[in-house]
């Protein structure tokens, strides 16, 4: 009874007090929906993807990603770091009336545009069309092959093999090593020194199937061999490659605030003066080491030397990397090479010269690995990492243009020359040659540590 009478009591006041509780349940019920149109538009919000999310950091795909990426660096730099060969036998050979200068333009001209060309397919990655870069890449560097094989003239080397495979080079190689840097954070550094020691391993077993097949099937079959391999492994490389990130159709194609940040700016400009640089010892160290009186065979074998010690100087400090930070890797990295190009003076012996390119070659493996993995540190954002890196390799391309060429001038200047204005073997002078690359690479390393110092705010200790 007493709860019915609750019941009844509480029926009774609902009902006395109905106009007050209905006017009071009309605002409820006119409150109550307030947060339904506050809620609607979040939704979209909450349901589109801000991005693919964190890197995987491993797995399947993303390790068929460093596969793919180190056979197109094999096919790049790889190439690139072969010249050596070819700057030879075109010397003896078949443009021997061309000066070495003029000869080490149509390397300098090929790791240029493989640089340079950076800037326009790092953003055309950024903007989703990784495909058609990768399919034109691969059609120039195999056409360019083909035609240098048929060559006889300088101009005919010089646009087939410096313009037109430089420019295949420059579509393939910025895009791999940023697909890459996208599937992995804390392997970050040690995924992009595998990829990166593809140019090792090209410059070790390109140089030695070139000359072997120069001596057996002659020059022409031997280059056209060369390119039905290169287009094999491109192919594949194109298949197993996958961007990660979604397209960014719209953006600038240079980043021109980037280039004010004080970190950002001065690695990238301390990273062309490396490239100045880097490429001088490779160009000349078999003709260094006939000079001093090496043997053919064993002169030869001082480049695949080079780029095996390389090889191993892209993957041991990029995986310190990882663990102690990638500037404080790269900086000793930079000034170890300039000693080791400074004590090259001083190279008259096949042995003493076979351990100070191995040196050389170790360290600058590291210089040269280790930037793509800055750069994305330095980038704000993940969907700016392939016009930064492209950015980065653009200016970078400009020392890698007049590197060499200087080295083969100051090396003309100081050197002796016969009749047909070749140098005269035994007689060459590098002594400003290796003067001029180790203060190069002395300075590189002094802007690299202002962007260490700019980076951590001047701190001393800390992983960065």
């Amino acid at each position: 009874m007493a709860e019915q009478e609750k019941e009844a009591g509480g029926l009774t006041r609902a009902d006395d007090t109905s106009p007050e509780t209905t006017s009071t349940l009309e605002a409820t019920q006119d409150q109550s929906p307030s947060p339904a149109p506050t809620d609607e538009p979040k939704q979209p919000v909450a349901e589109k993807p801000a991005g693919p999310g964190p890197p995987p950091d491993g797995g399947t795909k993303a390790w068929l990603q460093v596969v793919g990426g180190f056979l197109l660096v094999l096919n790049t730099w790889g190439l690139v770091n072969s010249y050596g060969v070819f700057q030879t036998y075109y010397s003896t050979e078949l443009l021997a009336s061309s000066t070495p200068s003029a000869i080490s333009w149509i390397g300098s001209i090929q790791a240029f545009l493989l640089l340079f060309a950076g800037i326009i397919c790092g953003r055309a990655l950024d903007a989703g069309y990784f495909y058609h870069i990768a399919f034109t890449g691969g059609f120039l560097e195999v056409f360019g092959m083909i035609m240098t094989s048929i060559s006889k003239k300088y101009y005919q080397v010089f646009l087939a093999q410096g313009i037109c495979v430089g420019l295949g080079c420059g579509c393939l190689f910025t895009p791999s090593i940023a697909i890459i840097s996208t599937y992995f954070s804390s392997k970050r550094a040690l995924v992009t020194g595998i990829a990166a020691s593809g140019s090792s391993v090209g410059g070790v077993i390109y140089p030695i199937i070139i000359r072997k097949m120069f001596q057996t099937i002659g020059f022409g079959w031997a280059v056209r061999t060369m390119a039905f391999v290169m287009l094999a492994t491109i192919s594949i490389a194109t298949l197993l490659l996958r961007p990660r990130m979604p397209p960014r159709k719209s953006g600038p194609l240079i980043i021109w605030p980037a280039l004010k940040e004080p970190a950002y700016g001065t690695f990238i400009w301390g990273l062309m003066l490396a490239f100045v640089a880097f490429f001088v010892p490779f160009f000349y160290a078999q003709t260094y080491a006939l000079n001093i009186g090496t043997n053919e065979n064993l002169a030869f074998y001082v480049l695949s030397i080079m780029n095996a010690a390389g090889m191993i100087g892209r993957l041991l400090p990029n995986a310190l990397a990882d663990k102690a930070g990638n500037l404080n890797i790269i900086i000793p990295c930079a000034f170890t090479s300039a000693i080791a190009v400074f004590a090259w003076i001083a190279c008259k012996s096949t042995p003493s010269l076979i351990v100070i390119s191995i040196l050389y070659s170790f360290f600058s493996g590291g210089l040269m690995a280790l930037p793509p993995a800055i750069i994305v540190s330095l980038s704000p954002s993940m969907g700016e990492v392939g016009t930064r890196v492209g950015m980065a390799f653009w200016v970078g391309s400009l020392g890698v243009l007049i590197g060499s060429p200087i080295a083969g001038a100051i090396l003309d200047d100081q050197s002796k020359r016969d009749r047909k204005g070749g140098l005269v073997i035994g007689e060459a002078d590098f002594t400003g040659v290796f003067v001029f690359t180790g203060c190069l690479l002395v300075a590189s390393g002094v802007l690299i540590c202002v962007t260490r110092f700019v980076k951590v705010k001047g701190k001393v200790v800390v992983k960065v």
